[in-house]
């Protein structure tokens, strides 16, 4: 009898220490089902053909993100958008079944390097049925620094912020897709 107690008990505790592991990303439960790391892709034009605009992101299951811009340094390539960018910080929320709220801040530098203001992206994006891709929709606002740049700039927090439109967002905001980023096998 005393043999069979401690035999439930060590069942019972092992079967704990099976529950307590941690899952990947996709076996998450479906608060968590966007964490982890994404190529997503901001559609400039709203035009089919793009040009489409490539940034890394990775969503923490605490519901915060991080992201670096293609435009991180600047773009030859896209002379209407002289200014270089932060890193992005973010935070993300549930909203429906496969979707999320996002909303980030991001710092914007002059070519040569004064601070000219914040960035903020509000994002909501549809998971795939797969899992393994999104699509979306970015609205853009700018909230300019004064003359005096870094010492001059308006708390982004405060919710009488002049926030500003993007004047090159297409109606009703840009379109964004992404893909999941998975492991590569390492060649032989």
């Amino acid at each position: 009898m005393r043999s069979s107690v401690w035999r439930s008990l060590c069942v019972g505790a092992a079967a704990c220490a099976v529950l307590s592991v941690p899952m990947s990303s996709q076996a998450q439960n479906s608060d968590n089902q966007f964490t982890g790391s994404w190529v997503h892709y901001l559609n400039a034009t709203g035009l089919e053909s793009g040009p489409y605009l490539p940034t890394l992101i990775t969503f923490h299951a605490d519901g915060t993100m991080n992201a670096s811009s293609s435009l991180m340094f600047g773009s030859p390539a896209m002379p209407a958008a002289p200014l270089r960018y932060s890193p992005i910080h973010a935070v993300w929320e549930k909203i429906g079944r496969k979707s999320i709220a996002v909303t980030s801040l991001f710092f914007s530098f002059s070519p040569d390097g004064r601070l000219t203001g914040y960035q903020r992206n509000r994002i909501v994006l549809q998971l795939s049925r797969d899992r393994d891709t999104y699509t979306g929709l970015l609205y853009l606002d700018a909230l300019p620094c004064g003359a005096i740049g870094v010492f001059d700039c308006p708390n982004p927090l405060d919710p009488s912020a002049d926030w500003t439109p993007n004047p090159n967002m297409p109606p009703g905001g840009y379109q964004v897709t992404g893909y999941r980023i998975t492991v590569v096998a390492y060649p032989n």
